[in-house]
């Protein structure tokens, strides 16, 4: 049976690679998706940028790049890829 106190899901995520091979990777946050309007709460702190299905990951990934096309700047080099991810929650007692 599921633990009530805890939160514990594979999901989907999109890595961002720059152009530069010097850059390290990183996971991208919800920031990024001009597509979604939800402001955030106060207090609330930033999230990863989540898809439940690697299909949709990768959707993402595939029209992030198209916006990129045809760019003569650093940004036509750039690279999105979906990786899963696990988040975990859990209540911590004080």
């Amino acid at each position: 049976m599921p633990n009530p106190r805890s939160w514990d899901r594979r999901l989907w995520g999109v890595k961002f690679q720059s152009a530069r091979d010097s850059d390290r990777p990183i996971l991208l946050g919800r920031g990024w998706d001009l597509a979604r309007d939800r402001i955030n709460m106060s207090g609330e702190p930033t999230r990863p940028l989540l898809f439940v299905t690697r299909h949709e990951a990768r959707e993402w990934c595939r029209a992030t790049r198209k916006s990129y096309e045809g760019r003569s700047d650093c940004c036509a080099d750039w690279r999105f890829t979906a990786v899963r991810v696990r988040e975990r929650v859990e209540v911590v007692d004080a």
